[in-house]
């Protein structure tokens, strides 16, 4: 099928000029296209990759560029070619595919104008491995248009830890079209200095940011503080306190801990209102035994967790293990309540139907009344009396 290659319109002409301003060093042009960006940069940089998954186009863009020697024109998709052939760039340039997919839209059309289903797909993709083959002061331009959805395309950049500003635009009746430089945040540059790799947000809760990301190849997971968050030193305190529990196999294991954030191995699994929903009864029951166990040894050890009145999302269940996740809120305390709020959720709610469809005997006024004579006196035999209720 033939392979249209993308002739400079507006947005090549845009982001041109900002090609003029920053190109120095080493330069990928990312999608060459005709090699027009990629030519203008080599007047300023030290050497220039043109990269294109179009081989017609880096036909053309050789020719256009004929006796340049600080120019390679090279055969990737997106950044695969500098995956088996490392280079790190000054300055990469990527004026993308970004409109929406056209359903009745010629193949060899698409190839050159559309970024994928919503338009931002590929420009998703690019940035999810950019940063590691950008410098640690490295800059991206990049374009883009309303009809990607600048919303979007801002979450994406804030997911991979990017600061970015916008350089120029141009309205048409139809769309504006964007140029923004892209940069490492401070906390980018942090976690990669740590040795850590392709970071991506993972969650948002009100008082932090997780990001999944790799570590000497196994998947980890950094927390950093939400910066709208008025909460003071809770990112630092769930550090402090999941680094001594885990001397009791409470919480992910803890890795590290900087300024600003801590880094903990990933738990895979799903929440335990998922796994109740899926699993056999001698597996939930194994669960909330493990659970229970380990409120327990927080009450022992006058350590209260919070939330566990309601934890929907702060125990994760991997492989027949229950992992206690998040302690931000966690403090001494001379009347710990984890085992008792624990009691009240498992006789709440959504919860407690589940475990009756499941087989199990859920009396409440019994657990209540067992969590109140635990209140007064954690003994073991009172401990052991609440887990001999849930059958």
């Amino acid at each position: 099928m033939k392979n249209e290659v993308y002739s400079p319109r507006e947005d090549t002409y845009l982001i041109l000029e900002q090609v003029r301003k920053y190109a120095e060093g080493k330069v990928l042009d990312m999608g060459t296209g005709s090699g027009i960006l990629a030519i203008e940069a080599s007047r300023k940089a030290d050497f220039v990759y043109g990269a294109d998954i179009n081989k017609k186009a880096l036909n053309q863009a050789e020719k256009s560029a004929e006796g340049i020697k600080n120019i390679k024109f090279v055969k990737s998709d997106l950044l695969s070619y500098f995956k088996k052939n490392p280079e790190t760039f000054d300055l990469i340039i990527f004026n993308p595919p970004y409109l929406p997919e056209e359903k009745y839209e010629p193949e060899e059309i698409k190839l050159s104008t559309t970024g994928g289903k919503k338009g931002y797909e590929l420009f998703e993709r690019f940035l999810a491995d950019a940063s590691f083959f950008l410098k640690p002061k490295g800059k991206i331009l990049v374009v883009f248009s309303t009809l990607t959805g600048k919303n979007k395309v801002h979450e994406i950049i804030d997911d991979y830890g990017f600061n970015c500003h916008k350089l120029a635009e141009q309205s048409f009746f139809f769309e504006t079209i964007f140029v923004y430089l892209l940069e490492k945040s401070d906390f980018l540059l942090s976690v990669e200095e740590e040795g850590i790799r392709n970071i991506k947000r993972f969650a948002k809760g009100h008082r932090g940011i997780i990001y999944i990301g790799k570590l000497k190849n196994k998947k980890i997971a950094v927390k950093r503080k939400n910066p709208k968050s008025k909460a003071v030193a809770r990112i630092q305190n769930e550090a402090r306190w999941l680094k001594f529990l885990n001397k009791y196999n409470i919480g992910p294991k803890f890795i590290m801990q900087k300024d600003d954030y801590f880094v903990y191995y990933f738990v895979e699994g799903v929440f335990f209102p998922e796994f109740i929903e899926k699993a056999k009864k001698s597996d939930i029951k194994k669960i909330i035994k493990s659970v229970f166990e380990q409120c327990h040894k927080l009450d022992e050890l006058k350590i209260n967790k919070e939330e566990m009145h309601h934890p929907y999302k702060h125990i994760v269940v991997n492989k027949n293990k229950a992992v206690l996740l998040d302690f931000e809120r966690t403090h001494k305390t001379e009347k710990p309540h984890n085992v008792t709020q624990l009691c009240q959720y498992v006789i709440s709610g959504n919860i407690s139907d589940v475990l009756k469809k499941k087989g199990f005997s859920i009396g409440k006024k019994k657990i209540m009344s067992l969590a109140a004579k635990y209140k007064k006196n954690m003994s073991k035999k009172n401990f052991s009396n609440i887990l001999s209720s849930v059958k």
